[in-house]
C-alpha cells in the first residue's frame, strides 16, 4: 500500500477553481480534472520509533545495576521487558492504524472516493457532483466538525481521521470546488 501524502493534499491550487481542466471526462476514460489525497498522520517516523525503543530500554537497564547480585534483579528484567513489549507493541498498533487513506478524484461528471483502511480493505463511493452536496456537522457527529459527502442515495465520511481543525478547511475547500467542477463547458 503506497502512502498518501500528510496529511490532505490537493494535485493542484484550488485558489482560482476556475482554473481547474472541465475538458477531462470520466465517461472517456480521461484522468481525473482534480485530485484531494487525505491521510492520517504518523508523527513517529520508522527511525524515531527505533531511538525511542532503543532509548527507553537502555534508560529502564540504569536502575537495574543496582540490583546485580539479587534474587530481585530477575523480577524486575521481567517487569521491565514486559513494560517495553508494551510499548512497542502499542506504537504499532497506532502506526497501524494511521495508515488510513482516502483519494477523492473529481470530473465535471463524476466524483470517486477511495479509501483504504489500515486493514487493507478498500471502499469506493461515486457520485455525480452536481448532485452531490458537502455537510458539516459541527456538534453531533462522531468528532468535531465531521465532514460528509451526501450523493447517489448515499452519504459516506470523508477525513474523518482529520484534525478538528483540518476538517473544517476541508469541508470549504470541497464546498467551494464541488459546485464549480461540475459546472460543464458547452
Amino acid at each position: 500500500m503506497k502512502p498518501c501524502p500528510v496529511p490532505y493534499h490537493w494535485s493542484q491550487d484550488i485558489s482560482d477553481v476556475t482554473t481547474v481542466s472541465r475538458h477531462a471526462r470520466h465517461n472517456r476514460g480521461d484522468d481525473a480534472a482534480l485530485s484531494l489525497s487525505l491521510s492520517a498522520h504518523n508523527s513517529l517516523t520508522e527511525l524515531g520509533f527505533v531511538q525511542f525503543i532503543g532509548i527507553t530500554a537502555v534508560l529502564m537497564l540504569v536502575p537495574l545495576v543496582a540490583f546485580f547480585g539479587t534474587p530481585f534483579l530477575w523480577v524486575i528484567l521481567g517487569c521491565l521487558a514486559a513494560a517495553l513489549s508494551t510499548m512497542w507493541w502499542a506504537l504499532k498498533t497506532s502506526w497501524k492504524r494511521g495508515t488510513v487513506c482516502e483519494t477523492l478524484d473529481l470530473w465535471p461528471d463524476h466524483l470517486h472516493l477511495t479509501r483504504t483502511n489500515s486493514n487493507g480493505q478498500i471502499q469506493d463511493f461515486d457520485a455525480n457532483p452536481y448532485w452531490t452536496r458537502v455537510e458539516l456537522v459541527e456538534k453531533d457527529g462522531p468528532v468535531p466538525n465531521y465532514v460528509t459527502l451526501h450523493g447517489a442515495g448515499r452519504h459516506v465520511e470523508i477525513g474523518a481521521f482529520l484534525s478538528e481543525d483540518e476538517r473544517k478547511t476541508l469541508y470549504q475547500d470541497l464546498s467551494r470546488v464541488l459546485p464549480v467542477i461540475s459546472q460543464v463547458l458547452p
